[in-house]
């Protein structure tokens, strides 16, 4: 026990028989136990700023935790920064170029479809004409047309180009009306790729070709009707594809 407590305690006990309590408390008890309570106060306000120390001192400690993290991400950051930006300034690039792609590749096609349209009409074999034209005729709408993509025009343009190149080593046999010595008749076709047409009469007992350089039909000598049926027949698929001897004309290189 503290010395000051103590002394208060004997003089409280010797002070009642002594007679002179009442002075003696005014002039030594009251400023004791005046000193008391300061300690006493001062006591609980070390206790309590101990108390708010120890919390402040983890409240530190959290917070250095968090700095650290905070300096790890900031370095993640700034490397994730720089990737994005050298990301973004390889898409402006790209950007620039497929722009410079878009401005010239529309003219090139466009170019292409005209080479396209000029072939189809001087090409001397008239056949499928409507279909053809009628095909340039929607590639034209589409290279026109500002909401289709670049993609999709060109993709159209590859279509019809290899629809085109595909005619040279295809047969094809089909009911079309030919204009023959003045006369509109319906026979079956047989076009052989892009080197002559043929046309057989519905009963079979007539052929003949189309002349290239006179730019008209012409009926055929009755011994080529053999060779003409079983060309349409094989276009037909009604019979497996064999050797052929057909009058094709000659090759004349231009």
């Amino acid at each position: 026990m503290p010395m000051l407590p103590l002394l208060i305690i004997c003089l409280v006990l010797i002070l009642p028989y002594s007679g002179q309590a009442s002075e003696t408390e005014q002039k030594i008890i009251a400023p004791v136990k005046q000193s008391i309570a300061v300690l006493q106060k001062d006591q609980k306000k070390r206790e309590q700023w101990q108390k708010e120390k120890e919390k402040l001192a983890e409240q530190l400690q959290v917070l250095r935790e968090q700095q650290k993290q905070l300096k790890e991400q900031k370095k993640d950051l700034i490397k994730t920064n720089s990737l994005y930006k050298e990301r973004i300034a390889v898409k402006r690039k790209q950007i620039t170029d497929i722009n410079q792609i878009n401005e010239q590749i529309v003219p090139f096609l466009q170019e292409i479809l005209a080479k396209t349209r000029k072939m189809i009409e001087n090409d001397n074999l008239p056949f499928l004409m409507a279909e053809r034209i009628n095909r340039l005729e929607r590639l034209e709408k589409s290279l026109k047309n500002p909401e289709e993509t670049i993609s999709g025009k060109y993709r159209k343009m590859m279509e019809t180009l290899l629809v085109e190149a595909e005619y040279g080593f295809t047969v094809e046999t089909g009911q079309e009306f030919i204009d023959l010595n003045g006369q509109r008749l319906l026979v079956n076709c047989f076009r052989l790729g892009r080197l002559n047409l043929f046309y057989l009469t519905l009963d079979e007992q007539d052929c003949g070709f189309f002349n290239v350089a006179k730019q008209c039909w012409q009926s055929l000598p009755a011994d080529h009707l053999n060779q003409i049926r079983t060309a349409v027949a094989i276009a037909a698929k009604r019979q497996p594809a064999e050797l052929l001897n057909l009058p094709v004309g000659r090759i004349v290189s231009k």
